[in-house]
């Protein structure tokens, strides 16, 4: 029993030393090209260039700086949606502010009705007003964003 064990493990280690011994490469009669560890009849061994191992990279602090980037980069998309809203902000502001005219805008024609013209005025006033809050309140978002690298 011991013999046949061992006669055994000789033939599992000889063919797995068959095996790794190398790369053969095998033409049939058709052209046909066939790579394989084994050797057969009419089989040539290949000599393949050694595998060349890279280090691998310094992955120190990897996860640090792809969560800074990814961080910079939402900063920079809110900076760039908040400098787009002022722009549209400043725009109407200059708009309202042309027909505001400094408190004495033009009369409209549907503004017979003195009343309707100080209405207007005065909503032109409150709207400046307001659109001049919205201005500091997003510069002030603006300034309170971290700057990025």
């Amino acid at each position: 029993m011991k013999i046949g064990f061992v006669l055994l493990l000789i033939l599992l280690i000889g063919n797995a030393t068959r095996a790794l011994s190398g790369v053969y490469k095998q033409i049939d009669e058709h052209g046909n090209v066939t790579y394989s560890n084994v050797q057969l009849n009419n089989a040539e061994k290949i000599d393949l260039p050694p595998i060349v191992v890279v280090p691998s990279v310094d992955a120190e602090g990897i996860d640090d700086r792809i969560r800074q980037r990814r961080e910079n980069k939402i900063i920079t998309e809110q900076r760039n949606a908040l400098e787009e809203k002022i722009a549209e902000e400043t725009e109407r502001l200059e708009r309202i502010k042309a027909e505001y005219q400094d408190g004495n805008p033009d009369r409209l024609g549907s503004e017979r009705n003195y009343q309707r013209y100080l209405d207007r005025v005065e909503r032109l006033k409150k709207e400046i007003s307001l659109r001049e809050a919205n201005m500091r309140a997003l510069q002030q978002q603006l300034e309170a964003l971290p700057h990025t690298e």
